[in-house]
């Protein structure tokens, strides 16, 4: 049978691994082979060990400290994600074709891994895109400004875009593959699954996609179990990274509400230091379906499954973004009038007056209610099905390339 490869290669978090581990299990169930070449292996052991999934570290760039300019596009994007030193970028671009030499995979998956997707523009592969579609922004150039709110002329992002274009253009000459005509024939797959809804679309104003739906993970975790103390229910779903962690978290405890909180690699000692009577806090992943189905509310950074998961269960969110990516799907959700956000550069939030808003009006409960009924039909069960047998068609026929 085949063998898939999935690479991610940018971003943070377990969000990558999760999303795709459905569609692994079941290719693995029709009997090929997934292997995963992840940026970060820090939970990779939590999350694919039970289904005995080999992983390996991905070629990538290692962080240092030199300050950068929020990027304003894409191309800004893998700018700063050093697709400005060709060098760098061609040691990279040859470890990843080394990794695919050795490995012979008969599909190639990419989340946000730009780098990989350049390096296999060498190979006969089928290449398939994954991911909730911010990073597989429109195939028009330039790619469009992702901060609306901030004016940036035309020129700004055309000149951004073709200081990356050069260099990918540099890179693969020294690796003989033809150049790229613009910066988005990057983006060649056979298919692209772009795994989120339409209303939570990055990119929504400048594509027509064909959308899979979000991918989320239904039954990994741990079943939530709620504080006795406090009325309704509350779910948060935080990163120990997040500026105001701790200004929440105390606001949390003067409130009346339960609230249970995931924070990916806490410390008991942060656990004992921030936790009450009425809100706990565990290390442990919850098990997503329960806690939407029990809580009242949900509190997350803006992940589109995350956002999708108490969406699809009526339930409204206060959502936090500290990333562009986060911010952007924290205003979909909120332009849909299921929620509302606080951004990073909030200085002293009062989360505990936006949530008693969110709780006050039934207006935002409605609209996530009208969200789920219009998508009540979804399965998350299908969609892996679906992907999964839309890969082995990419797999069966390997003429198939070029964009879907």
């Amino acid at each position: 049978m085949g063998r898939v490869l999935f690479c991610w290669e940018l971003g943070a978090g377990y969000g990558h691994i999760a999303a795709f581990l459905p569609v692994a299990r079941q290719l693995r169930a029709n009997g090929h082979e997934v292997l995963f070449a992840l940026k970060d292996l820090e939970y990779a052991e939590v999350l694919l060990a039970g289904d005995n999934f080999a992983y390996l570290q991905a070629p990538m760039r290692w962080p240092d400290d030199h300050p950068r300019p929020p990027a304003s596009s894409y191309p800004g994007l893998i700018l700063n994600a050093g697709f400005t030193y060709e060098i760098g970028l061609l040691t990279r671009a040859k470890a990843w074709q080394y990794l695919y030499q050795q490995l012979n995979p008969d599909l190639i998956v990419f989340d946000h891994a730009p780098t990989a997707l350049l390096a296999a523009h060498g190979f006969n592969i089928p290449r398939a895109g994954f991911g909730n579609g911010f990073f597989s922004p429109p195939r028009i150039s330039p790619m469009p400004n992702i901060r609306p709110w901030f004016r940036v002329a035309d020129k700004v992002l055309s000149d951004i875009e073709r200081q990356v274009l050069n260099t990918t253009n540099s890179v693969l000459a020294r690796l003989n593959t033809p150049p790229l005509r613009i910066l988005a024939d990057l983006f060649e797959f056979a298919e692209d699954f772009i795994c989120t809804f339409p209303e939570l679309d990055h990119y929504k104003q400048w594509r027509s996609a064909n959308y899979w739906g979000p991918t989320i993970l239904q039954t990994a975790g741990i079943e939530p179990i709620w504080p006795s103390v406090g009325a309704e229910k509350i779910f948060a779903y935080l990163h120990p990274k997040y500026p105001g962690l701790e200004a929440l978290l105390k606001q949390l405890r003067a409130s009346p509400w339960s609230i249970l909180v995931h924070i990916p690699g806490t410390t008991p000692a942060f656990i004992e230091k921030n936790s009450s009577a009425n809100l706990h806090i565990t290390p442990q992943p919850v098990m997503i379906s329960a806690a939407a189905e029990q809580c009242d509310l949900a509190i997350c950074h803006g992940g589109v499954a995350t956002l999708s998961a108490f969406l699809l269960r009526g339930k409204p969110l206060l959502t936090l973004p500290f990333q562009i990516e986060q911010l952007i799907s924290a205003q979909n959700a909120a332009a849909l009038g299921a929620g509302a956000y606080v951004t990073v550069e909030s200085k002293s939030p009062n989360f505990k007056t936006s949530l008693t808003e969110l709780f006050r009006h039934e207006k935002y409960s409605q609209a996530a209610r009208q969200f789920a009924e219009k998508y009540a039909g979804f399965s998350s069960t299908q969609q892996a099905i679906d992907i999964a047998a839309r890969c082995e068609t990419l797999m069966t026929n390997a003429h198939i390339n070029g964009n879907n």
